[in-house]
């Protein structure tokens, strides 16, 4: 397991330092790695893929589980390091930005999540991979909060595609002397599972709907809607037939209201998959 001790002597072999900016905690706890690996239910034949490894910690514990592992790392230092740590195990190591990495076949995702683009990542993950089955995901404990919101300022896009296509569970709480260096906040471990009966077409126009009407969050869903539309008689049919008031607001929707007015807009093909 990655120590305290290992970290600094690679650093001070690299003459360089850990970037906080980019999110570069360490994992240091044995335990919090092992429930985290345990959490993702790997099996031989998963196409597993690691977002992010650093140095490895989570790496060592998922060499040899399945058929296929491939990690995705942005830091030439750390692909260099990897690549020589794991030299003569299975595993394809790439150098990029995940949201460019343009294989979308992995079953199972495990990382931890840089917050300042969390969001992003997380995104492009399920909107992406077609045949996910789970992920794990280490966070920021304010991010959990956020994407999990279903109401008030945090509730957003994001929520409510993630809550269409799968199912959300908190693992367990990380605390900062579990990484170092040490972080100024706690982090969350929290899995997501897909839900078999929901299709990622949909999912997509549900984001793309989504996204317009939370562009102006002030306005009401009538004008919102109506940018899709382009014809307000109509858009207040859809709303009236859908039991919507029109000076409701994004944020006063539920998932199923979103759901049921793209399907209208899909029926009308108003909008296409």
């Amino acid at each position: 397991m990655l120590t305290v001790n290992d970290i600094k002597e690679y650093f001070k072999l690299e003459n360089s330092h850990a970037k906080k900016e980019l999110g570069q905690n360490f994992l240091v706890s044995s335990e919090v790695r092992d429930i985290i690996v345990e959490s993702l239910n790997l099996e031989k034949d998963d196409i597993l893929l690691e977002i992010g490894p650093g140095l490895g910690a989570l790496t060592e514990k998922l060499v040899g589980k399945t058929h296929s592992f491939s990690v995705v790392e942005y830091d030439q230092k750390f692909v260099n390091y990897l690549s020589k740590l794991f030299d003569e195990n299975d595993v394809k190591i790439y150098k990029n930005n995940i949201v460019k990495h343009k294989e979308f076949n992995y079953t199972k995702v495990i990382g931890n999540l840089p917050y300042y683009m969390s969001t992003e990542i997380l995104e492009f993950v399920i909107l992406k991979y077609e045949n996910l089955k789970e992920a794990v995901f280490m966070v920021q404990d304010e991010f959990i909060k956020r994407i999990t919101a279903t109401e008030g300022k945090d509730y957003n896009v994001i929520n409510i595609v993630l809550k269409y296509l799968f199912d959300i569970k908190r693992i367990t709480n990380v605390k900062k002397d579990s990484f170092f260096p040490i972080p100024n906040c706690e982090s969350v471990v929290f899995k997501i599972t897909r839900k078999q009966e929901k299709e990622l077409s949909f999912a997509r126009k549900l984001m793309q709907m989504c996204k317009v009407l939370f562009h102006n969050r002030r306005k009401t869903i009538l004008n919102n809607l109506n940018i899709i539309v382009k014809d307000k008689e109509l858009t207040l049919k859809i709303l009236k037939d859908n039991n919507l008031s029109e000076n409701l607001r994004a944020e006063n929707l539920k998932l199923e209201d979103f759901e049921t007015l793209l399907n209208t807009l899909l029926q009308l093909k108003i909008m296409k998959l």
